[in-house]
């Protein structure tokens, strides 16, 4: 389990931008996507910080490194290449 403060900040947030993820994605929730995808962003840098530069090594940030960097690679994607 994570220890710090931080790295339960990257874990929270993570979780709850996969739960409003698959809401905005089967319309259960209208609500922005833009946001969504920005709180993804947050989480997946706060995991990468908490990973790095903290030192945590709980295998639940792991876990969160994977919504977090789809998050980064997406929103990447959308300003390249959008449509």
């Amino acid at each position: 389990m994570p220890h710090g403060k931080f790295a339960w900040w990257a874990v929270g947030l993570g979780i709850l931008f996969m739960a409003l993820f698959v809401s905005v994605t089967t319309r259960f929730l209208h609500f922005s996507g833009f946001l969504t995808i920005t709180l993804g962003v947050i989480a997946g840098i706060f995991t990468l910080l908490a990973l790095i530069w903290k030192g945590e090594r709980s295998w639940l940030l792991w876990l969160m490194l994977m919504p977090g960097l789809f998050a980064i690679v997406f929103a990447l994607g959308e300003i390249l290449y959008p449509h």
